[in-house]
């Protein structure tokens, strides 16, 4: 071919662009790293999605992917705020044992305040009773001459016609006593009070037989009334259950007693004697107690610690005790006498 026809070939053809290298990539900025650099588990969410999702193509065979038949995992249980106890669901914590502890009556902690043998609960320092027994003061004790006593003669047992023929009848008495427990010598050392009140009437004797033959008067009624008071040193030996678990508690008291007294007639006045003398006055002399108490904690344990902790009550009792009182001027002049040999039976407390 010739030259000039390779010209015109050469006009006709469009001349292809010479090819150049591609640029180079930019260098990756100081804050910023190249995805190749990068960890595998700092990529994108699109490397994550592609390798996660499932390909929407069967397997060669026709069947569906693996990942198909793969039921989605069950949701986890939410978790609760950060600082915030559960109170209800699968996530409340058991209680624990100290917990437990803490909440059994059985199990409650001692309190700070308590007295110098180390007894647990609560402060002990008083006791409380109420009491009632057969109560006679022996007026007629001294009494020698023929017959029944003058006390007896009024106030005694009678016939149809009002003459007295045996001893009067012994009445309940009520009593009170309060001490203070004010030092523990494998029990409580303390000193106390002790009242009562016995009332006693008949009717009036009479100088002359009524119509009917009767001694005494219908209308006209003799009243004696007698308030025992003694101040005693009392000790309770609460070694055996405070200790050894035995709930008996022997017990003694004695001390100084003192009994005010009056007699009222029908018009309820103070009576007289023939000679003008009051019906009225006091007596002391000595008295002593001695018993036993039931400690009654040991039925309901967790029910005594409750009331302990929340009434300040140490212990509760059923007692009996047995009195003897010489309420004469300790044996001097011709006082009346007004003391008695008895037993009580009652209910006591201690706080």
């Amino acid at each position: 071919m010739s030259a000039p026809l390779l010209w015109v070939l050469a006009g006709a053809l469009p001349l292809a662009a010479p090819r150049s290298a591609p640029p180079p990539p930019p260098e990756p900025s100081e804050g910023e790293l190249a995805e190749e650099d990068l960890p595998s588990d700092e990529l994108g969410d699109e490397a994550d999605d592609e390798a996660a999702a499932p390909s929407d193509e069967a397997d060669d065979d026709g069947a569906p992917p693996d990942d198909a038949a793969t039921p989605p995992p069950a949701a986890a249980p939410s978790e609760p705020p950060p600082g915030v106890i559960p109170t209800e669901g699968k996530t409340k914590p058991p209680p624990s044992a100290a917990a437990l502890e803490r909440d059994s009556p059985l199990a409650q902690p001692d309190r700070t305040r308590r007295d110098r043998a180390g007894r647990p609960g609560s402060p002990q320092r008083f006791a409380l009773e109420f009491k009632m027994g057969p109560f006679l003061p022996d007026v007629d004790r001294k009494h020698t001459g023929p017959g029944l006593g003058p006390y007896a003669t009024i106030f005694g047992r009678t016939d149809s016609t009002g003459m007295a023929i045996d001893q009067p009848r012994a009445f309940p008495m009520p009593a009170i006593a309060f001490d203070w427990q004010f030092v523990y010598l494998a029990g409580p050392l303390g000193v106390g009070v002790q009242a009562g009140f016995f009332r006693d009437k008949a009717h009036a004797l009479v100088t002359e037989p009524t119509a009917d033959g009767s001694l005494r008067s219908a209308a006209d009624e003799t009243t004696l009334a007698i308030l025992p008071l003694a101040l005693l040193l009392s000790y309770r030996l609460e070694l055996l259950p405070d200790r050894l678990r035995v709930p008996l508690v022997p017990y003694a008291k004695a001390g100084l007693a003192y009994s005010l007294y009056w007699v009222k007639d029908g018009s309820g006045s103070i009576a007289r004697n023939s000679r003008g003398e009051a019906g009225r006055g006091g007596v002391p002399g000595l008295q002593i107690n001695a018993g036993a108490m039931l400690r009654l904690d040991f039925i309901e344990p967790s029910t005594a610690k409750k009331l302990d902790t929340s009434t300040g009550i140490n212990h509760t009792y059923v007692f009996g005790e047995y009195q003897l009182s010489r309420v004469d001027n300790f044996g001097v002049g011709q006082s009346i006498s007004l003391g008695d040999s008895t037993w009580f039976a009652g209910l006591a407390i201690e706080f």
